[in-house]
């Protein structure tokens, strides 16, 4: 496998493993390459003696622009002697093990970009580190109980999605952190995400776009129902495993970012658990009980903003699709 087409993100979970097998109390800096030759020497992986994860990438000088802004993450020069030979590197650290997942997709591009395109190691990992940045800010507001309940029934709703086609695009099909009139959008197909408790019958619908049908296309209304399971899935555990089952997982991590969720909240949103979500659908057309510009048969009247309203479903459930339906209309599949 040529260095351009290497799997960095596997090749990373093998080289971890086997430098924390192989670090040893005291040591500075415990290193392995990883498979890319750069014009000033070998790319490694280090870890230092906290258990901090750092890519090393080799320079020819230190004149390095460091970006030490973030507490967690941060670009340095450094200077380690490797088999008696001093060798000047730009060192990229993680300083925080719950962000594993995440600096492992930000070393990934690195080495992608750098395999394929060369040029200067420290500026190609400044402009990655950039780019990422917004992903490790944690948020000065953390999402309510709502909006994790409603996040996890939008993420439930994506692992089916990209269990069908693992190529879609996130930031293309994913639209409610984008503030769209609903969650998801395929060209022939759109999906508004609610979610329920064990005996819940109302929703909340917010302005008339939301249950308005696009211009080309069906719109189902998912019911995600969710009940709290000690021994069940938390909201970081299924964001993890959504981004991991991604082809474009960066894309997943921005639209989580987007939707207020930062994997440096994770220990906040831990301790929630729900068992197996069950999705209903409901098919929105021109009988669906809801308010949209349509049926007001015109403009709003002067002094009101935006509508906000609790639609009772209950009536609608007794012709809802079942779980494997919906299930198999989001993975492009005929239920069995």
């Amino acid at each position: 496998m040529s260095a351009a087409s290497t799997d960095w993100r596997r090749e990373l979970r093998v080289t971890w493993s086997i430098l924390a097998a192989r670090r040893t109390a005291g040591e500075h800096m415990t290193m392995a390459p990883i498979g890319l030759v750069l014009a000033a020497g070998e790319v490694q992986v280090g870890m230092d003696a906290r258990g901090d994860r750092h890519l090393l990438l080799p320079v020819r000088n230190d004149n390095v622009r460091e970006d030490l802004r973030s507490a967690h993450v941060r670009l340095k020069k450094d200077t380690i002697v490797v088999e008696g030979r001093t060798q000047r590197y730009a060192d990229l650290v993680c300083h925080r093990a719950d962000l594993g997942d995440l600096f492992d997709d930000v070393i990934s591009e690195v080495l992608e970009r750098l395999a394929q395109e060369g040029g200067n190691p420290a500026e190609t990992c400044r402009q990655v580190l950039e780019a990422w940045r917004e992903m490790f800010a944690g948020r000065s507001g953390r999402l309510t109980v709502s909006e994790q309940r409603g996040l996890f029934g939008e993420l439930t709703v994506l692992e089916h999605l990209l269990q069908g086609n693992a190529f879609l695009r996130p930031t293309h099909i994913w639209t409610g952190p984008d503030r769209q009139p609903h969650d998801f959008r395929l060209p022939d197909k759109s999906w508004e995400v609610k979610t329920l408790g064990r005996s819940r019958s109302t929703v909340e619908i917010h302005g008339l776009d939301q249950l308005a049908p696009p211009p080309s296309g069906d719109l189902t209304l998912i019911l995600v129902r969710l009940v709290e399971d000690a021994s069940g899935t938390s909201l970081p555990e299924l964001a993890e495993r959504v981004v991991n089952a991604a082809e474009d997982s960066r894309g997943v991590i921005e639209q989580l970012a987007k939707a207020g969720y930062s994997a440096a909240d994770a220990d906040l949103y831990a301790t929630t658990r729900y068992g197996r979500p069950q999705l209903l659908g409901l098919t929105v057309d021109a009988d669906f009980p809801a308010l949209t510009h349509a049926s007001l048969r015109g403009p709003l009247p002067a002094g009101i903003e935006a509508i906000h309203y609790t639609l009772d479903i209950a009536d609608q459930l007794l012709g809802a699709l079942g779980h494997e339906e919906v299930v198999a209309q989001l993975q492009g599949r005929s239920a069995s």
